[in-house]
């Protein structure tokens, strides 16, 4: 149901974070591919459920269902899996962006095959400089580095500076319902037709809602 209502809304792809039971995730994964039709963008995000050999089984029938990429099917530190995986399955492996070392782990993950798409963001991997940096190296090495969201649209509005000078970012990833993590700025996201576009006016063009931040303090510091 939710894929189909960003599909309605324009939105170019839909991501799935499925319950981690393999069996159910994979019926997940069948059946949103059906629900959306061949032509629409989905990727797989089962968040460090899988073993090494869930992982590739669960890779398989995405490879079959056409899925652009399978992200952290392991952990980030679990480099020795995600290598094997990547060296057996076709579809992409996505990862890094909670490994400790901002670009310059990412720039070891890259050199030593340890995934096929980098990720990065400004709240948890170092800024909007270690964003650049990180997709700079993965630029050198010719390499897609994707974007993961901040989860607070705050952020997200910080996030779509870099994001506009990355030429190996394909996504701009958001949370859906979107309004649930939409508030404290009177400034937003300006999301047409699947596309977010870049703001007017001045440094990172957000204006906060600070009567809605006062009225929502629970303490100071």
């Amino acid at each position: 149901k939710q894929a189909l209502e960003v599909k309605a809304k324009g939105y170019k792809g839909y991501k799935l974070h499925p319950p981690g039971d393999l069996a159910i995730d994979i019926e997940c994964y069948r059946e949103v591919r059906k629900a959306v039709g061949d032509d629409f963008t989905l990727m797989a995000d089962p968040v460090i459920a899988y073993t090494y050999e869930q992982a590739l089984k669960a890779g398989r029938e995405l490879e079959k269902l056409n899925y652009r990429w399978l992200e952290e099917p392991l952990l980030d530190v679990n480099m020795n899996g995600l290598r094997k995986l990547r060296e057996k399955l076709d579809i992409p492996i996505c990862g890094t962006e909670v490994i400790a070392g901002a670009h310059y782990s990412t720039a070891h993950c890259i050199a030593e095959g340890i995934v096929d798409i980098v990720r990065t963001d400004v709240s948890w991997r170092g800024g909007i400089t270690a964003v650049m940096k990180t997709a700079h190296v993965a630029e050198a090495f010719g390499v897609q580095c994707e974007l993961h969201t901040t989860i607070y649209h705050a952020m997200e509005q910080i996030q779509l500076h870099p994001s506009l000078a990355m030429v190996n970012c394909e996504f701009f990833e958001t949370l859906y319902p979107f309004d649930d993590f939409d508030f404290g700025t009177k400034t937003k996201l300006n999301i047409k037709d699947g596309y977010v576009h870049a703001p007017e006016g001045e440094g990172l063009c957000i204006e906060y809602d600070w009567d809605f931040i006062e009225n929502h303090t629970v303490a100071t510091l």
